[in-house]
């Protein structure tokens, strides 16, 4: 019988993406409500099931396309290293046999509202001179 207990991962307080990226963690306790965002969402296998769905919020941001061309690639990478680097410097999951998917790309924005969430964390996604904020919600069990 398989018995599965939920996981929460470490928060990493800054990490440097490029020299004219960064993200840093934000104890913000304000509920954030973002109705215009982008979606990274991430798979997990193996000993951890579940996804790790990262929200970029766009709501108030005028960009134009040659600004999302050059955002989203950027926003996309600093996921896929943020979320790797959660997974190998964490006590229980960096000892687990887990299978990542590659980064899935949506652009539909989904409304997400961090007062009626649990498992997430906010960081500020800082590129050049702009802020925007970032929603990381994880949905992980570990078998027992």
């Amino acid at each position: 019988m398989e018995v599965l207990k939920p996981i929460e991962l470490n928060r990493i307080e800054e990490l440097k993406i490029l020299n004219n990226v960064r993200l840093l963690n934000k104890f913000d306790l304000n509920p954030i409500n973002s109705l215009e965002n982008l979606m990274v969402q991430f798979e997990l296998g193996g000993e951890v099931r579940g996804s790790i769905n990262c929200y970029l919020c766009l709501d108030g941001k005028e960009l134009a396309v040659s600004d999302r061309n050059y955002l989203f690639p950027l926003f996309v990478e600093s996921m896929n290293i943020l979320v790797g680097r959660q997974i190998t410097t964490d006590e229980i999951l960096g000892n687990l046999q887990l299978k990542l998917s590659a980064p899935k790309l949506s652009l539909s924005s989904r409304e997400i509202n961090t007062a009626r969430r649990n498992m997430t964390q906010k960081y500020d996604f800082e590129i050049e001179d702009t802020i925007y904020s970032v929603l990381i919600e994880y949905s992980l069990q570990a078998l027992n």
